[in-house]
């Protein structure tokens, strides 16, 4: 199929069969143009195989390929982050672990975000609190080399290796903070929208979504300094749950943060200090 030459009628061509916005990142991002120029440069040409490239992406969103992995960017915490199909994409939900985390990071703090996908929560805290020591693990060498690429390009200082759960690392961290599997392996979301396309390893958190959580939240005391914190991000149903899990394995101080459309979101809790 020959797409049309000009900025403006690949702009229509694609808005044509996709919703406006994903339409006009996509054309962006397939014709190296800003926004701006959709609307102000509509008649300029624009080479064949950048037509081409909108075109194959377009086809690829119509099957149901995130926006994310076509484009192999998302942006997190005002970070352009690589993603790739190894890797969640980073969603705004998740900056509210961030935002949790933060408040316990102090220069010289050591940090772990275990789970570290594309590097986003790791790296964002690197961003906030460029003095603390953060160290991002993966169970998927992809994903540690995927957080490692980001963090080279953004000038962020962040240790990435492999790891599974706690297994090799440790202990004596400030603040541990996680993005774990926690969807039910029978939830129907699993085969709908993006969630079709993204790992299920880094989804699935057993028969009732808490088997990551619960196996998290049983170790981490051992890893943590007295008085550290686990920041713990869940989904919507699982507060009550996740909440009687750290007080099982007597954390203090715990609390439950919202993300940004007021749904329970994260959990936090704080090992005894030492005079405790």
């Amino acid at each position: 199929m020959t797409l049309p030459g000009t900025i403006g009628a690949c702009a229509a061509y694609a808005r044509q069969r996709l919703g406006r916005e994903e339409a006009d990142v996509l054309a962006c991002g397939a014709l190296a143009v800003s926004r701006s120029c959709l609307f102000a440069f509509g008649e300029r040409p624009v080479p064949a195989a950048r037509a081409r490239q909108l075109g194959s992406w377009v086809r690829r969103r119509l099957a149901g390929e995130p926006v994310a992995y076509i484009l192999g960017r998302r942006g997190f915490w005002g970070l352009e982050l690589e993603v790739t199909p190894a890797a969640l994409i980073p969603r705004p939900d998740t900056e509210t672990l961030v935002a949790a985390a933060l408040p316990h990071v102090d220069a010289g703090s050591r940090v772990l975000d275990l789970g570290t996908g594309c590097g986003a929560v790791a790296l964002a805290i690197a961003a906030e609190r460029p003095g603390a020591e953060v160290l991002a693990t993966d169970i998927d060498q992809r994903c540690v080399a995927l957080c490692r690429r980001n963090a080279e390009r953004l000038g962020l200082r962040v240790a990435a290796r492999v790891a599974d759960g706690f297994a090799g690392l440790g202990g004596g961290f400030d603040v541990v903070a996680s993005n774990p599997p926690y969807v039910a392996e029978q939830d129907r979301h699993l085969a709908e929208g993006d969630l079709r396309f993204e790992p299920r390893l880094a989804l699935v958190g057993g028969t009732l979504g808490l088997d990551c959580i619960a196996a998290l939240v049983r170790e981490a005391p051992a890893r943590l300094r007295p008085g550290g914190w686990l920041c713990v991000e869940h989904g919507r149903d699982q507060q009550v749950a996740v909440a009687a899990l750290f007080r099982e394995a007597g954390f203090d101080h715990v609390q439950l943060h919202r993300d940004l459309e007021r749904r329970p979101r994260v959990t936090v809790g704080a090992t005894a200090p030492d005079n405790a």
